[in-house]
């Protein structure tokens, strides 16, 4: 009776052991899986950050030669209007004078839409950058909780790299224990089924001890 009573708490205590394993492996894929779901999206930025930037350069460059124009436009228009000597004369050159003015504040909007824009993308630049060291050092500090993985990332493309193995090397290290656990499952619902005479039924592990216990004990306790 001792025996199987001591198997049986050691059923209990594997279960345990192995549950608390796997707890462990599961919240290390989680940050694995985040980390490597945030650097992938800071790589796919940061890669093509360079082109778009030089983008918004040509944007506002282009914007500020449509307004040097539009300056120079209204200047013209103002010193027609201000040489017009017939009344007909001068309000067409006054209207031409308003339609370059109208012109050169779309013109000045544009220049500063362009700015805001490039701006915008640099700062998003210098973030994705600074959240690009963030998530190196992050891996750096995982990797001494992970098996078999060195700490090789120097940069936010080793830190893929790295990710990329670790994620294998959990998958591995889950199915491991996911059997073991099978196998104690396994060995506990045999126990069980052998001394209560009962057919094969998968059995929670935690309780074995109690349950053969009472059974044991028979049906005076």
């Amino acid at each position: 009776m001792e025996s199987l009573l001591s198997f049986a708490e050691e059923l209990e205590r594997r279960d345990a052991d192995i549950a608390e394993a796997l707890a462990r492996v599961e919240a290390l894929q989680a940050e694995v899986d985040e980390l490597r779901t945030h650097a992938t999206a800071a790589a796919a930025f940061l890669v093509t950050l360079p082109e778009a930037l030089a983008e918004r350069a040509s944007d506002e460059r282009v914007a500020v030669e449509a307004r040097d124009h539009a300056e120079r436009a209204a200047r013209e228009a103002e010193q027609l209007a201000a040489r017009a000597e017939k009344e007909q004369q001068r309000l067409e050159a006054e209207r031409a004078w308003q339609r370059a003015r109208d012109d050169l504040h779309a013109a000045e909007f544009w220049v500063d839409q362009a700015r805001a824009a490039h701006a915008e993308l640099e700062r998003q630049g210098a973030e994705r950058r600074a959240e690009a060291e963030v998530l190196v050092r992050h891996a750096l500090e995982l990797a001494p909780r992970l098996r078999d993985v060195p700490a090789t990332p120097a940069d936010l493309h080793g830190t893929l790299e790295w990710a990329s193995r670790a994620r294998g090397s959990l998958l591995l290290e889950h199915s491991g224990l996911a059997r073991e656990r099978e196998e104690v499952v396994r060995e506990a619902t045999e126990l069980l089924a052998s001394v209560l005479g009962e057919p094969l039924t998968a059995t929670a592990v935690a309780g074995v001890r109690e349950r053969l216990a009472r059974a044991l004990a028979g049906p005076s306790s």
